[in-house]
């Protein structure tokens, strides 16, 4: 009788357990965004996680906590608890590079890589007042004073530009924003002759509002295509920087997996998939297990260009 009630009893406690895992999400997920809102990041995460929401069943909330590139945000990450509720959306490069470069109170180890959505068009751009029609006839143009200022929003476009200052003898001068759409904002203002910008730009460039000089992956945008790439232009550089869904570590492997299914389903939504070619974000997808190796490559990757350059 006693075996019959114990094997009951467990019975039921597996049932509970399963019914406990089965109800997740049982309340709102926050996802913050880790710049300023109207920037890329910030337009492509609360449309994925508007579809995300219908996936889950339960509201999905964003908020925004700009600083640091980043690394504000992704810093608060790491000290909630790994359940599911509290994700952040951010560029790889806020975990890949910056803690490389700046001291930071994260590491490659301390996240559970949830989903990409999508590669930045990363691009130097100016006013079109300036005549300049690619990033060697600003350089040019500025061989004179041997520096100029741009809009800067991340530590990645400050190496980049340093990098690149060694090859043309010319000083790029960093004017820190919050976000990619504040670089756009500096220099539509003419506050700065020249600004990085992460894709923010694309709006604004299609309309002729913004020149594009130079883009900083391996390939031309498909929706610029008449604008070189900085290998192109001879100076054997390149960025790849990708928008990043993580939580924090330790999240439970059935939690995790509502996850990635949910941000995959909603990466291959048409809405997104057209939002993506409207932004020009290159096409990329990738969650759990596989994502995170292509994190630690891109990682080991900024390493060797750090050394590099030193």
């Amino acid at each position: 009788m006693r075996m019959r009630l114990a094997i009951a009893g467990a019975a039921i406690l597996g049932l509970m357990q399963t019914s406990a895992l089965a109800a997740w999400p049982e309340k709102p997920v926050t996802v913050t965004v880790g710049f300023g809102a109207g920037g890329t990041t910030d337009v492509v995460a609360r449309a994925v996680a508007e579809l995300v929401s219908k996936k889950l069943g339960q509201p999905v909330v964003i908020e925004n906590k700009a600083g640091a590139g980043g690394a504000v945000a992704v810093t608060a990450l790491s000290k909630q608890p790994a359940d599911g509720y509290n994700i952040v959306a951010t560029t790889s490069t806020t975990i890949t590079l910056d803690p490389q470069v700046t001291k930071l109170a994260f590491g490659l180890d301390d996240f559970t890589y949830v989903a990409a959505t999508g590669e930045f068009p990363e691009a130097f751009i100016a006013l079109p007042k300036s005549g300049w029609k690619t990033l060697k006839d600003a350089i040019d143009a500025s061989k004179g004073a041997g520096k100029t200022t741009y809009a800067s929003s991340t530590s990645l476009d400050r190496m980049i530009t340093a990098a690149l200052g060694k090859q043309t003898g010319v000083q790029f001068v960093p004017v820190p924003t919050r976000s990619g759409a504040e670089v756009v904002t500096q220099v539509i203002g003419g506050h700065t002759p020249l600004g990085y910008s992460s894709g923010a730009y694309y709006p604004q460039a299609k309309s002729g509002e913004l020149s594009v000089l130079a883009v900083l992956g391996e390939q031309r945008l498909k929706g610029l295509p008449n604008v070189p790439t900085l290998k192109e232009l001879g100076y054997g550089l390149s960025s790849v920087n990708l928008i990043l869904f993580v939580a924090p570590k330790g999240l439970p492997a059935d939690v995790a997996k509502t996850l990635y299914d949910a941000f995959a389903a909603a990466a291959a939504d048409p809405s997104i998939v057209d939002l993506m070619e409207k932004r020009s974000l290159n096409p990329f997808v990738a969650t759990g297990e596989a994502l995170a190796k292509t994190i630690a490559g891109q990682s080991e990757g900024f390493k060797k260009l750090i050394e590099a350059s030193k």
